[in-house]
């Protein structure tokens, strides 16, 4: 599951031509289940995952299951092109583009309570990429409400281009986002 909020503007550049960019916080949420914990000292224990496989000082035990709550958060500049198909009082527009992924942290919440919570951030001992480049493809539907304001619901993917794991980690995944956005408009003079 994936979250967005932000804030956009755009310019447009033809009758049919469209360019927007922005801001946009994004969280990445997904839950598995683990059999293993992780330890240093064996006098604490947390989740097993990237974050804690990265430490040269961790082991690994097993354990019976349980269940993991895994959240990454990303600053992400989108910038994509729009081509208007219908730009009457409803609407039509194909999106494209690409977005740099700025990597915030990941956190990692077990549903023990007597395993602890982790945080990881971006740097040099972190197993994720301080950024990363995801492309874009999307629509929007229109709606106008007035003379400059549209309401608009924009269904799109988004596919990291390269995977969100530093090369080091020996592990590859670029997660497809699937996503519906709603967007308020107002439309300079």
């Amino acid at each position: 599951m994936a979250y967005s909020m932000g804030v956009s503007m755009g310019t447009q550049l033809s009758s049919k031509w469209v360019l927007q960019g922005g801001v946009n916080y994004l969280t990445q949420t997904y839950d598995y289940t683990a059999n293993t914990i992780a330890t240093s000292d064996f006098r604490s224990f947390e989740a097993s995952s990237l974050n804690t496989a990265n430490q040269s000082d961790t082991k690994l035990l097993a354990s019976s299951p349980y269940a993991v709550n895994n959240n990454m958060q990303y600053l992400s500049i989108p910038v994509q092109a729009g081509y208007l198909i219908v730009d009457k009082k409803l609407g039509v527009m194909l999106n494209a583009g690409v977005a740099t992924d700025f990597f915030i942290r990941n956190t990692v919440t077990p549903s023990s309570s007597s395993l602890s919570r982790t945080t990881q951030g971006s740097g040099a001992d972190s197993p994720y990429r301080a950024f990363n480049f995801s492309g874009l493809m999307g629509t929007e539907f229109t709606y106008q409400l007035g003379k400059q304001y549209r309401l608009a619901l924009a269904p799109g993917i988004r596919y990291p281009l390269n995977s969100i794991y530093k090369e080091s980690t020996g592990v590859a995944a670029s997660p497809i986002t699937f996503d519906v956005g709603m967007k308020f408009r107002y439309l300079f003079p």
